[in-house]
């Protein structure tokens, strides 16, 4: 085979393979260190498990022992791999990855390594072990500890006279400026000789004392916008050295937060840090919790304030893990302890001790009541957002959630409410195991949630909340993930081989993992608060149509409520882009019971623009075998059709509803032309484009 048709079929191969595995090669140059195996050829053999398909391609030789092999395409579906030195020829074999890979140990009595399963980090070298047949090997940065990816901005960082960073509570003064190095949309700040100031300390607590990769505090010499945030002096560069889930954590419950609607979220951005010239890895630089008007926007109250009518607010306060010096402690009505550490102001005066240490008891006793049908806790606490806030820390099973960096803000009033927020360390999302509620038996006391949670009437307020979720932001997850792992992956395989000790060298791999999770709580949950009716007219999400779903649209129509695109999209009863009095109308309609809705559609629809009529094949999963719905490959050909109110028309087809999730090939009636597996698809409607041959795109969100 020419290198041309090796390159072609390599490309061929993004849609070919059917299987999906966590595994991928992505596009770019890899290298094999040939000077342990000294193979007189490297060939590159890879596959899927049970796909009869297997791909052989020879390496080049760089000279030096170096073997380089450049993909022009990012291959999916990968099973495993491994390195030979092998008379197969060059190109696609059918046989499966496993298959083939013992004939060329077994059967030909070649070398090759072991089978291998962590990703490939592009432009670094897979180095084997031994010399011996099944060596095993890593892969390992060319520069390893010393190099930044260049993928993402770098800041560098020098303390005055290169003094190390060792404290907490004292600052180092220092010189920075950040390369965005050539990336859109990123201002470069400061020059290598003409640098920026700044002073930096250390920040966290365990994160501080137990780690290598250090967390620090910045408080820059003035206002300046960083990596595309807002302007401002104080920042933290996170460290997530704890982080053994491809820095997701913290990424997820903030994105987790902004779309429940929470007042502030810190916003974030990864860049890669150099500090003293020495590379420490990548960090994200992080807005800080604080009371400013673009960040904990609540009125600035004075140290040592005595005024009573002033010391009602504004507070930042966090239920604190450790004792501190400047800290209000009070006592559960569980006999637990509550330290509650004052962050604004930032030193009281008695009047100021006297007025928070009152609010916490007081909302503390009005929460362990007999009667749960009593709410007189919401005078004090503002039950949405909390409702929002616990159902960020739920999805993330974060067991320390209401135990430590728990942060509660109250503007200025005796009638303003505590309000939770905003989210800040999810550093113990996901340690045990989470099939139960954050409050049933915790690692660590969460305070207060618990016995919210036995109120009907909290109930009801996180139900309405998590409907909106489910509705509309759950779909968006996966594609956050995704983007947010591809941005930083060249910059996580530098700080993995600066950090090795940390085991974050597969992030691919630590990526479909903390899916799993988020997704196995996600259906969890969906177990215990169930989903949204698909009810027109429901505003609210509260399961019906009422009076309080007009007053909603008048409100938006007034001005009084400034619709988000969530609400924007309920409010539009009529589906026609704008919200008007038609839509108060339809719901009256609704109500006075002449324009009754429909029933919501059944079963499993799949909806296909095609030019000519497409074949569909289906199958579901069952006791470890596939069956198959409707025929034998290639399927039946799709014959019905419907229009949607774009004009647009579709060949159709429904499924029963007694299917959960159903799987589909679209082809063009031969193996020739199909597209690869279509997996997963639940109860409703699903939309596709498909091109007839091998090209399909899911484009159900645009329906």
């Amino acid at each position: 085979m020419t290198k041309k048709n090796t390159l072609l079929a390599l490309v061929l191969l993004v849609t070919s393979i059917l299987n999906a595995y966590a595994l991928y090669i992505p596009k770019g140059t890899f290298y094999f260190d040939n000077s342990l195996t000294k193979y007189s050829i490297v060939k590159f053999v890879f596959g899927s498990y049970s796909n009869p398909e297997s791909y052989v391609f020879t390496m080049t030789n760089e000279g030096n022992n170096l073997w380089s092999i450049t993909i022009p395409e990012t291959v999916t579906g990968m099973y495993r791999y491994c390195f030979a030195e092998t008379s197969l020829a060059d190109g696609i074999h059918n046989e499966s990855f496993p298959d083939i890979k013992d004939r060329i140990s077994n059967i030909l009595g070649e070398k090759r390594t072991a089978t291998c399963e962590l990703s490939i980090p592009v432009g670094w070298i897979f180095t084997p072990s031994s010399g011996n047949n099944w060596a095993s090997g890593t892969w390992r940065n060319p520069n390893p500890g010393n190099a930044y990816s260049n993928s993402l901005p770098v800041m560098f960082i020098n303390t005055d006279g290169g003094v190390p960073i060792t404290s907490k509570d004292e600052y180092v003064y220092a010189e920075y400026y950040v390369d965005n190095m050539g990336i859109e949309g990123i201002d470069n700040v400061g020059l290598e000789d003409a640098p920026e100031l700044m002073q930096i300390r250390g920040r966290g607590n365990y994160t501080w004392s137990s780690f290598d990769k250090k967390p620090y505090r910045l408080k820059l010499d003035s206002k300046i916008s960083l990596l595309g945030m807002k302007r401002n002096k104080h920042w933290a560069l996170m460290a997530h050295a704890d982080d053994n889930l491809s820095f997701l954590r913290n990424t997820v419950g903030f994105e987790l937060s902004r779309m429940m609607g929470l007042a502030w979220t810190p916003s974030q951005q990864p860049v890669e840090v150099v500090l003293n010239g020495d590379y420490i890895g990548l960090y994200m630089l992080t807005e800080i919790p604080r009371v400013e008007p673009d960040r904990v926007n609540v009125t600035e109250q004075a140290d040592y304030e005595t005024n009573p009518f002033i010391v009602s607010g504004g507070w930042l306060v966090e239920i604190d893990n450790y004792q501190e010096e400047e800290q209000i402690r009070t006592v559960e009505g569980n006999g637990k302890n509550i330290w509650s550490t004052y962050k604004s102001p930032e030193h009281l005066s008695d009047e100021q001790r006297t007025y928070l240490t009152g609010l916490i008891n007081t909302a503390n006793a009005a929460i362990y009541v007999n009667d749960k049908s009593d709410n007189s806790w919401e005078q004090y606490i503002d039950p949405d957002t909390l409702a929002c806030y616990y159902i960020v820390q739920e999805l993330l099973d974060d067991t320390e959630s209401f135990h430590g960096s728990c942060f509660w803000h109250k503007e200025n009033g005796n009638d303003a409410k505590i309000m939770f927020g905003p989210v800040w360390d999810f550093g113990n999302a996901y340690h045990r195991n989470i099939g139960r509620f954050i409050w049933d038996r915790p690692a660590f006391n969460q305070t207060w949630i618990g016995e919210i949670a036995k109120f009907p009437h909290f109930q009801e307020i996180v139900k309405k909340h998590w409907f909106r979720f489910v509705r509309y932001h759950y779909p968006k997850m996966d594609s956050f993930i995704d983007h947010f792992i591809d941005k930083i992956y060249l910059a996580a395989m530098c700080d993995a081989s600066r950090w090795p000790q940390y085991n974050n060298a597969d992030i691919l791999y630590d990526k479909t993992t903390f899916k799993s999770y988020f997704n196995e709580k996600y259906e969890w949950l969906l177990e215990q608060w169930g989903e949204p009716l698909d009810v027109t007219g429901d505003v609210n999400l509260d399961g019906v149509v009422s009076s309080v779903d007009v007053t909603i649209i008048y409100d938006i129509l007034l001005g009084n409520i400034v619709p988000d695109e969530e609400l924007a999209f309920l409010a539009d009863v009529d589906g026609d882009s704008t919200i008007t009095a038609t839509d108060i109308t339809m719901i009256y309609d609704i109500l006075l019971g002449s324009n009754v809705p429909p029933e919501p559609e059944t079963g499993i629809v799949i909806n296909v623009q095609c030019e000519t009529a497409p074949y569909l094949y289906s199958w579901i999963y069952s006791n470890g075998h596939n069956n198959v719905l409707n025929g034998d490959w290639p399927g039946t050909q799709m014959s019905e059709t419907k229009t949607t109110p774009d004009g647009i028309t579709w060949w159709t087809h429904r499924f029963d509803v007694e299917y959960d999730v159903i799987n589909i090939i679209l082809n063009a009636g031969s193996s020739r032309y199909q597209t690869s597996n279509i997996e997963g698809l639940g109860p409703g409607n699903h939309y596709f484009i498909y091109d007839g041959q091998k090209t399909y795109q899911d484009v159900t969100d645009q329906y």
